[in-house]
């Protein structure tokens, strides 16, 4: 899966927009990140076509571009029962309060697509390795987590993490990717972000959390620079290619849960801010 490859966050930091340094999201990052390995782009940082004239650039002569596709809501007045907008409702009364979906569709290019452009040279994060499993280790410091044993699962019931001792892992990274994945699952309990649980191995609500939760900890790596060299859980590959093949849409919605929960953790770990108004997760 391409999103369990190893991400460029490990060195330069999240996929971005070049001028507004701002990340993309969902299954945006998940589409940038497979044109990033398919072309062996290096850089992050990706831009429009005006952007790259802002910057007193261009986009080279026959490179391709990929879409990215921007959401959000936008508020209007409550609808009367014929369909018309309703002049007397309040507009920022919660109660009343209409929203509508709203997207767009966007050509983005990654920055070495480019040529002439005003930009910085590209920064390496040299924070050592240590200060980067410091966030890790405030990430897995959110559950109550128990070592022992030989599987590494999440029990609703009980809210706990079981995971096996550190030293049985081949190295720190799988194993903070491994946790990575329960913490997702962690998420979805009734008092966090409230997600359907499947009962059994195989059925679809299982296979759809663990899609979920394999996207989730492929997010929370590229915000704490944990590379994905691999995926861990190709047992789940048919089952995800029956969702999959059932609903197109299916990928999205998940992208997006996996996204909700990404920013639930980064939250309450303190390594980002979620508390201003979020963009959904396609941006």
């Amino acid at each position: 899966m391409p999103w369990a490859k190893p991400w460029n966050a490990a060195q330069h930091g999240v996929f971005r927009n070049a001028i507004t340094n701002r990340p993309y999201r969902g299954l945006n990052i998940m589409l940038l990140n497979l044109v990033a390995m398919l072309k062996g782009f290096v850089d992050p940082r990706w831009l429009t076509f005006r952007n790259a004239e802002k910057l007193g650039g261009n986009i080279r002569k026959g490179e391709k571009g990929v879409q990215v596709i921007f959401w959000k809501f936008l508020p209007t007045q409550s609808l009367k029962e014929d369909g018309e907008l309703d002049p007397d409702t309040d507009a920022t009364d919660d109660k009343e309060r209409k929203v509508i979906p709203f997207a767009r569709a966007y050509t983005v290019f990654n920055v070495e697509q480019c040529e002439g452009l005003d930009l910085p040279n590209l920064e390496v994060d040299d924070r050592e390795i240590l200060e980067m499993n410091e966030l890790a280790e405030k990430i897995l410091a959110l559950p109550v987590m128990k070592h022992g044993g030989g599987r590494a699962c999440y029990t609703p019931i009980t809210d706990r993490i079981f995971m096996p001792n550190r030293a049985t892992f081949d190295n720190l990274d799988f194993y903070y990717a491994t946790a990575y994945h329960e913490v997702v699952h962690w998420t979805g309990h009734p008092d966090r972000l409230a997600r359907t649980f499947g009962q059994r191995f195989g059925d679809q609500n299982y296979a759809f959390e663990e899609l979920v939760a394999e996207i989730g900890a492929a997010f929370l790596g590229a915000h704490t620079a944990i590379p994905f060299a691999e995926m861990r859980h190709p047992e789940y590959i048919n089952s995800w290619l029956q969702i999959l093949h059932a609903d197109s849409k299916a990928i999205f919605t998940a992208a997006a849960k996996a996204q909700s929960a990404a920013d639930f953790v980064l939250d309450k770990a303190g390594i980002i801010d979620c508390h201003e108004t979020p963009l959904p997760a396609a941006a």
